[in-house]
């Protein structure tokens, strides 16, 4: 390690510093990468915290960036999904305007929606 970053790591922090490391911790628990006793031991310690280089192992076995974006391709998905659910009430209003007994279209649209999201 070379002095530059020796010295960075015994930078003290303060307050701001912490938060972030708290909100960072948060992010983590609520994505369901720490069980409750974990992330309680972690905070006590992000608390304690006084340089820089107590927290690095405090996130030394978790991804840096929590919440990474997700794939264009399952973008693509959702974004069909999406379109579909949205064009179900107009057909479901054509169905209503133009069928005798139109109206049981609507219930295509709870039916729909357990089709295209019930897998998640």
């Amino acid at each position: 390690m070379d002095p530059v970053s020796e010295d960075i790591e015994r930078v003290r922090i303060g307050t701001a510093e912490r938060e972030e490391a708290m909100q960072l911790l948060s992010r983590q628990f609520s994505e369901g990468r720490l069980n409750p006793d974990e992330f309680s031991e972690r905070s006590a310690a992000i608390s304690a915290a006084v340089t820089r280089a107590d927290l690095d192992p405090i996130f030394a076995d978790l991804p840096a960036k929590p919440g990474a974006t997700p794939s264009r391709e399952a973008e693509r998905v959702r974004d069909w999904r999406a379109i579909v659910m949205a064009l179900i009430p107009l057909v479901a209003l054509a169905f209503t305007i133009l069928v005798p007994h139109g109206w049981l279209a609507w219930l295509a649209l709870p039916v729909l929606g357990m089709v295209l999201y019930g897998r998640r």
